[in-house]
């Protein structure tokens, strides 16, 4: 197969991404029905009908799949391991994370990211260790969901996604958009993002395997829980500051 026709390809399906994820921000204004919830938390739900039947799913899912396999997971992969798949995980971020900032015009953390990339792949092991925190050169998380945020895109409605959880027409977007930026999107080998993804779920899973067990399964309504904690764990990454002083405090451990 000739190189002109494998650069044909990733091409193509990088615009299908992008006209993807451009439709559905300019549906984020669509079907508002914004209110407050019981805690004074800002929300934006106007499907919470049919999102309770897809949490209902999800629940279903992880309690008879995911939840036992993380937790396999665990058991079975020494402290170590898992250390250096998170470093793994976390450095095949970089990509996303330096286009993200740039076009959010952080173009000192645009330049960090570049540089911690380069330390640890070359000093790092191909970016299983993390020599570059210790140079003062943190991971500075971002996406292009906060890139649209930084662009004045409204959040649009949320919903619930079968398998993949809670959301909103701009996260959503962006997650379109993170997918063309991460490396394994175009790796030759069969299913080697979705493989990835997996993994990642499995891994965040586990580590947040209390707080997400007590949202589940401890909480009087886990669907008004869950969406509370998406809204605020997302609104503080994308602002810096959770959405309300007063709305309930949900820390993952």
């Amino acid at each position: 197969m000739s190189v002109s026709l494998i650069n044909g390809r990733v091409l193509g399906r990088v615009v299908k991404v992008a006209a993807a994820a451009l439709a559905s921000v300019v549906l984020a204004g669509c079907a508002s029905n914004k209110s407050v919830d019981s805690s004074g938390l800002r929300i934006n739900d106007p499907f919470e009908d049919v999102n309770r039947d897809v949490h209902g799913l999800n629940k279903g899912v992880d309690k008879y799949f995911l939840r036992p396999v993380a937790m396999g997971y665990d058991a079975a992969t020494p402290g170590l391991v898992r250390l250096l798949i998170r470093n793994g995980l976390n450095h095949l971020e970089l990509p996303r994370d330096f286009v993200s900032h740039l076009l959010s015009g952080e173009v000192t953390s645009a330049g960090r990211t570049v540089l911690r990339f380069g330390v640890n792949t070359i000093v790092g092991a191909g970016g299983l260790l993390d020599p570059a925190t210790e140079f003062e050169l943190p991971k500075e998380d971002a996406d292009m969901g906060k890139v649209f945020a930084t662009w004045g895109f409204g959040e649009g409605f949320y919903y619930e996604i079968p398998v993949l959880g809670p959301t909103t027409v701009r996260h959503t977007a962006g997650r379109i958009f993170d997918i063309a930026l991460a490396p394994t999107t175009y790796i030759a080998a069969p299913f080697a993002g979705a493989g990835v993804r997996a993994l990642e779920t499995v891994e965040f899973r586990s580590t947040n395997r209390r707080l997400i067990d007590s949202v589940l399964y401890d909480s009087a309504d886990s669907y008004a829980t869950t969406r509370a904690l998406y809204y605020q764990t997302r609104r503080k990454f994308v602002t810096g500051k959770p959405d309300l002083a007063d709305a309930p405090k949900l820390e993952a451990e």
